[in-house]
């Protein structure tokens, strides 16, 4: 089903923005916006600068001047700045890899409707109440170490979710096949902005329907929400293309991520 409004990748910018204050403090610098939490200090979604199409085009090295100070302060060392749209990243992507910064790709889709997947039979969508978290948290832990993430960074980002989990605006989608528990996904809504993220599935359930059908319930429930617009972010242009298109997203915009590794 269509969605009545199509809001622009500004909208979610915007949203994305307001939704990382759910974890951390954001200050208002000139020409960015710099979110912090020091209790987070290796989560990267808690400390970073974010950089978007209606911020002044100030250069990378103003940016980093103001924001520095309040970094070091917290003790927290530079991690990640995401570049929002195309114009920003040709203007600042040259200085942050010449400053140490290795650069990765986003794409971000939005939800125009008309679908052309449908769901396999064989998969039943259930909402993760309380009983459910210990095996949603045993799948989370299993994906994060698949990825190579740190095992106390998992931990931590997982009791992060799990605090977030009893917002309003957050559902917590898991798919079955049989009695296992075979992917998730997750569905956040800030105001009438619905995004959708982590959409994972078990490595011996890959192929089988599940991501399919856990994107297009998560589009169904931000329908039933009333969200105005749908977003999803993806790491690849092949999976923007094989999935998410078929389950009625276009991409509108990309997301420059900047991260430096070691910290200094």
């Amino acid at each position: 089903m269509p969605l009545p409004l199509s809001p622009t990748s500004v909208d979610f910018l915007e949203a994305d923005r307001e939704r990382r204050l759910w974890n951390g403090q954001s200050r208002r610098l000139h020409g960015a916006r710099l979110v912090t939490n020091p209790a987070f200090r290796r989560v990267g979604r808690a400390n970073q600068i974010l950089v978007g199409p209606t911020d002044p085009p100030v250069e990378w090295a103003e940016i980093r001047g103001e924001a520095e100070p309040t970094l070091r302060a917290l003790g927290i060392r530079f991690r990640r700045v995401m570049l929002f749209g195309e114009e920003v990243q040709r203007r600042l992507s040259g200085s942050l890899v010449a400053d140490g910064f290795q650069e990765r790709q986003l794409w971000v889709l939005a939800y125009r409707g008309l679908a052309t997947a449908q769901a396999s039979e064989g998969v039943q969508i259930r909402l993760v109440d309380p009983f459910l978290r210990p095996a949603w948290f045993t799948l989370t832990y299993r994906l994060q170490q698949e990825r190579g993430e740190p095992v106390e960074e998992a931990a931590e980002q997982t009791s992060l979710y799990g605090r977030l989990a009893d917002r309003a605006g957050r559902t917590i989608l898991a798919g079955f096949r049989g009695d296992s528990m075979a992917g998730t996904a997750d569905l956040n809504r800030v105001g009438t902005i619905g995004s959708v993220e982590h959409v994972q599935t078990a490595p011996e359930w890959r192929g089988q329907g599940v991501a399919t059908a856990l994107v297009l319930r998560a589009t169904d429930e931000a329908v039933r929400y009333g969200c105005r617009g749908v977003q999803l972010v993806t790491h690849t242009r092949a999976l923007a293309d094989q999935l998410y298109r078929p389950c009625g997203f276009e991409t509108i915009d990309t997301i420059g991520i900047f991260e430096r590794h070691p910290f200094d």
